[in-house]
């Protein structure tokens, strides 16, 4: 009888570790998810549609050079991109559609692109972390390189493509892109924007405001609302200065998710803000693609991130880049994290 006591003892225990090992990512999910509703205050600045160029922040220097020169020409971004509608990809893009932009267009190699009859007060590097979706690059080259030559930008496109091996690290890809893109020159501004989605207002101008943007804020699948306040997923932009101050994004999030929600930590850890234009110019379309497996690690990384904050981003940044060149269309960073 005392065996069987014991052993029903040691059974029932079993099964509520069991249970209690079952229910723990559920808890710390919970446990993030409130503490977001409960302890984050809004952070956001709306701008509304006639606020855009008021916000919008200009080149140091290609606005030097229309100060200083009479003969100088600005483009006018805004009577063209203000009278824009709605844009939405029309078919999958092919080899020969790509080929064909870059002639039409005269997109340098690099991806590489600006006015030649005005100068453009905007200048852009858009960093794409990737891996395994060539019918999303495809579909995207074709879709934001005419995007981006109609709103009159001085811009470079950079691909960022992790190596076989080790899951993916979309952060950790934006910093690769970042210090790279520095390496090729001096860039005043930032966008850090996946491969699946698109753009669908051309009033949406593709250059960094004063504060941090979250440009892709309202997307077709979230049938075109913000899930939460606190996203910054997708696409953003941010000015040089204020991604070196921040120390850019964590290395440590490899897997889907997390690393969003830390970026957001360190912009407004200071009670810094961000902003996003009205919903109707933020929209976007995310094109079909396979869903990655959620990290299992994701949370812990998130609920720990402001402890490393100084001393886990560009300041440790480790890569090795295997491969870099300049196709037709973009710059292209093969790195093995």
């Amino acid at each position: 009888m005392a065996f069987s006591v014991i052993g029903r003892r040691f059974y029932c225990a079993h099964c509520n570790i069991k249970i209690l090992l079952t229910l723990l990512p559920v808890v710390i999910i919970v446990n993030v998810f409130l503490y977001i509703l409960l302890f984050s205050k809004s952070a956001v600045v709306v701008v509304q549609f006639d606020d855009i160029p008021n916000n919008l922040v200009p080149d140091p220097g290609n606005l030097k050079i229309l100060n200083s020169s009479k003969s100088a020409k600005a483009c006018d971004v805004f009577s063209k991109t203000f009278s824009g509608e709605l844009m939405c990809p029309e078919q999958p893009a092919t080899d020969e559609m790509l080929e064909s932009i870059k002639s039409k267009y005269g997109i340098k190699p690099g991806g590489v692109w600006k006015p030649e009859s005005c100068i453009t007060p905007y200048r852009v590097a858009i960093i794409i972390p990737y891996r395994d979706r060539p019918q999303n690059l495809r579909d995207f080259l074709a879709y934001m390189h005419p995007f981006l030559v109609y709103q009159e930008l001085e811009y470079r496109i950079v691909v960022v493509e992790q190596a076989p091996g080790r899951p993916f690290n979309r952060a950790k890809l934006f910093n690769v892109g970042f210090q790279e893109t520095e390496k090729i020159g001096n860039t005043p501004c930032y966008i850090f924007h996946d491969v699946d989605l698109i753009p669908q207002n051309a009033k949406n101008i593709y250059a960094c405001t004063g504060l941090v943007r979250h440009m892709s804020a309202n997307i077709d699948v979230f049938e075109y609302k913000v899930p939460y306040d606190s996203i910054i997923g997708g696409a953003v932009a941010i000015r040089k200065s204020q991604f070196v101050d921040i120390n850019g994004f964590s290395n440590t999030f490899f897997g889907w998710g997390g690393e969003d929600d830390d970026f957001y930590n360190r912009i407004t850890k200071d009670s810094n803000k961000i902003c996003r234009y009205a919903p109707d110019v933020s929209q976007y379309v995310m094109l079909s693609h396979k869903k990655q497996k959620p990290s299992t690690d994701r949370y812990y990384f998130l609920m720990t991130g402001k402890d490393r904050y100084c001393t886990d981003g560009l300041n440790s940044l480790k890569y090795t880049v295997l491969k870099l060149e300049k196709t037709p269309l973009y710059t292209r960073i093969l790195v093995d994290l």
